[in-house]
């Protein structure tokens, strides 16, 4: 029997809309003031004025609600990409652009990104995604550019990297047959790198992990052209 997910796989009401929207916020309240280990049920249930029950009617889990609660935390990454990408860029440079403003953002919040790109249910972050910036907070894509909106409703990382390493195999930056591995090693560096900084609890330098992951990121792009 196929269990029924409480958050995505339920008809949207404006009642439900709203339910939903109070928790969510509750949620990214809670996480600014308190981080991810501060959270619990009863806490999210108190802030929005429900009871603990309540939540199981709309979210699957605390893991769940975290993952919408955490969503307001990819703000800071768009509003870097759209004041850094270019529409002349080669899809090398979108590239090498798009990993670095998401690991100045990811690397100062690694649990949350973790949770979103790696963990249980980071494979419904589309859907995820959808639900919250279409259903819920719709105002929030208003004055993004038609090419932001759609990066913002993308789903997982391969998904997200997959146009621009097709353009970069196009543009002969890339040779086509070390895309995929070169594509799932970009990732699977990422989660390893972000795995990591969320065992430290914050006991580290940021920017010298983003440089760290610079260099690891142009050696692979280095080992794919040729």
């Amino acid at each position: 029997m196929i269990q029924t997910d409480k958050a995505l796989d339920n008809k949207m009401t404006m009642k439900r809309r709203r339910i939903m929207s109070y928790f969510v916020e509750a949620t990214e309240k809670l996480i600014r003031a308190e981080g991810i280990d501060g959270l619990s049920i009863r806490k999210i249930a108190t802030e929005a004025g429900y009871n603990s029950a309540t939540i199981y009617n709309y979210f699957n889990d605390l893991e769940q609600l975290t993952m919408f609660g955490s969503v307001c935390y990819l703000r800071e990454y768009v509003a870097m990409l759209e004041a850094e990408i270019r529409p002349e860029m080669r899809a090398i440079d979108r590239y090498r652009t798009v990993y670095r403003c998401f690991n100045r953002c990811a690397f100062h919040a690694p649990d949350l990104y973790y949770n979103m790109f790696f963990g249980r249910y980071s494979d419904k972050l589309g859907s995820v995604l959808h639900l919250y910036y279409h259903e819920l907070f719709p105002d929030e894509l208003g004055h993004l550019s038609e090419q932001m909106q759609r990066m913002m409703v993308g789903g997982s990382m391969k998904e997200r990297d997959q146009i621009t390493v097709d353009k970069m195999v196009q543009e002969g930056d890339m040779a086509a047959e070390k895309a995929d591995v070169t594509m799932d090693l970009m990732i699977a560096a990422h989660q390893s790198f972000l795995y990591n900084l969320t065992l430290t609890k914050g006991n580290f330098d940021a920017e010298e992990r983003s440089a760290y992951f610079d260099r690891l990121f142009e050696y692979l792009l280095a080992a794919a052209r040729t």
